[in-house]
């Protein structure tokens, strides 16, 4: 006789086996097109997961399907390759679509409780809030503080290039400015990284990324209702007490001294204490912490990355640099020699070099969103996508896409003219996201980015030295941003 025991250890394996034949068929048994799966993560090859995404991207635009079913771990999941599909996703039909589909721990991990991964209404009240910080006469309040730590950065290249005998590392550069500026205007703090790249904030700041893990994080997505149940946080308990304790000290030291620095801590600080109206959502200190938090981490390496990749492309194609130094030229005559918030708005061409940029180098390779109720797809097809259904939009994938973008590897900012841009499907250039959760900081990332370039080129020339990586290799291990591998060694000349 069987110990009862074994029968029942049995009993659940074969039900486990049962129950996982029925998810991994579930696209075979909608009779829904599929791309094979193997080779999508291929962590282990030492390939970002971006490439995978890319090849089956391109077998579908080869076999003329607009979308594929995939697997993400067990979960069924839409690759889209058609961008009419990702409007309706995107946009149209975005209440379908709300959701990115991240963990989130609202117990006891606030750096988890930021607008990147809320979900539901809770992201809805904070996005409501939180989107009239973000106009363009805050950008104008906020311009000097960033155009100080600009000229300082200018400072620190100068030094740099004497000392490495003009041979400088600008990845890492580009990563302390950005640190300084975001470390000022979402936490209110002097940073100081560009003179001492150990500064705690600066370490902190390269574990951001690093210290999530990516398997651990989409595990928990898939099952949210076990992974709470665990208590599982997102962020370490290490930063999560770090990045805490400079939000609440801050916060309290301002309201005690009556301090405004008219940054981002500041109009976060105005939410929470304005009066609210009947129904209307009261943030909390945990709020504060977890939308300084996604600001920080939002605009410290992905604009630092856009920064180092313009100076590399600028670098290699040394006619675009100097276009792009006369356009700078151009726009300060206009205003009478000064740099201004106008005057860079006015550099146009410098804005086509960075759009040109995210496009090549999308900051986020990819993204995802969560079906929330049933909806047919409005195709011949005629897919009907179910609740939980996972969706994974190709970011990379779609701007390297020579339908839309001839010659894709070739850097040619002139692609963002308002012509060719009107030309073009308005869901083939993703770098911010599109519809209702688009990025709500766009405008302050180009504007950052902007100015970090455009400073560069006032006073200094790029070129390739014989450390200069002919193709940039990104991190496989980090999934949610475009991470550099031996960073981006280039000369560095005064402009004369």
């Amino acid at each position: 006789m069987i110990p009862i025991p074994l029968a029942i250890f049995t009993l659940i394996i074969f039900l486990a086996i049962i129950w996982l034949h029925y998810q991994l068929t579930y696209w075979r048994r909608r009779k829904a097109p599929t791309v094979p799966t193997t080779g999508l993560y291929k962590l282990r090859n030492r390939e970002h997961i971006a490439y995978s995404y890319q090849r089956a991207y391109h077998q579908m635009k080869r076999e003329n399907k607009g979308y594929a079913g995939i697997y993400t771990l067990i979960t069924p999941t839409l690759l889209i390759a058609d961008l009419e599909i990702l409007k309706l996703i995107l946009v149209t039909e975005f209440e379908v679509f709300p959701d990115r589909g991240f963990f989130v721990n609202y117990k006891s991990d606030p750096l988890s409780r930021n607008m990147a991964r809320l979900h539901g209404e809770m992201w809805r009240k904070i996005r409501t809030k939180i989107t009239p910080t973000f106009t363009a006469a805050r950008m104008r309040q906020m311009f000097g503080n960033v155009e100080a730590i600009g000229r300082h950065f200018m400072q620190v290249m100068e030094k740099q290039a004497e000392r490495k005998r003009n041979v400088v590392e600008v990845r890492d550069l580009c990563a302390r400015f950005t640190t300084d500026v975001i470390g000022n205007v979402a936490f209110g703090l002097d940073c100081n990284s560009l003179e001492d790249p150990n500064t705690e904030f600066r370490l902190k700041g390269d574990r951001t990324f690093s210290d999530v893990n990516p398997f651990w994080d989409m595990l928990a997505s898939h099952f949210p209702k076990l992974f709470t149940w665990l208590d599982y946080k997102v962020a370490t308990p290490e930063l999560i007490s770090f990045y805490s304790n400079i939000v609440c000290r801050t916060v309290e030291y301002r309201e005690k001294n009556g301090v405004r620095r008219n940054d981002f801590l500041d109009l976060l600080i105005e939410l929470k204490n304005r009066p609210q109206q009947e129904g209307e959502y009261q943030l909390e200190m945990d709020d504060l912490i977890a939308q300084s938090f996604a600001f920080f981490s939002a605009g410290f390496e992905t604009s630092s990355n856009t920064m180092a990749f313009a100076l590399y492309e600028l670098a290699k194609n040394p006619r675009v640099q100097e276009r792009a130094r006369e356009n700078i030229a151009e726009a300060l005559r206009k205003h009478q020699g000064v740099f201004s918030y106008d005057s860079l708005n006015e550099m146009t061409y410098i804005r086509q070099v960075v759009q040109e940029t995210l496009r090549k180098y999308p900051p986020v390779p990819s993204t995802k969103r969560v079906c929330r109720r049933s909806y047919k797809f409005p195709d011949r097809q005629g897919l009907t996508v179910e609740p939980y259904v996972h969706i994974i939009i190709p970011i990379y994938a779609i701007h390297h896409d020579p339908e839309y973008y001839p010659q894709p590897e070739v850097f040619r900012p002139e692609r963002f003219s308002a012509e060719e841009r009107q030309r073009r499907h308005p869901m083939a250039y993703l770098p911010f996201g599109a519809g209702p959760r688009i990025c709500i900081a766009e405008r302050f990332g180009m504007m950052e980015t902007m100015m970090g370039v455009a400073l560069l080129l006032m006073h200094f020339k790029f070129s390739p030295c014989k450390e200069t990586a002919e193709n940039l290799i990104f991190d496989p291990k980090n999934v949610f941003v475009f991470s550099i591998r031996g960073g981006i060694h280039l000369r560095v000349e005064k402009v004369q």
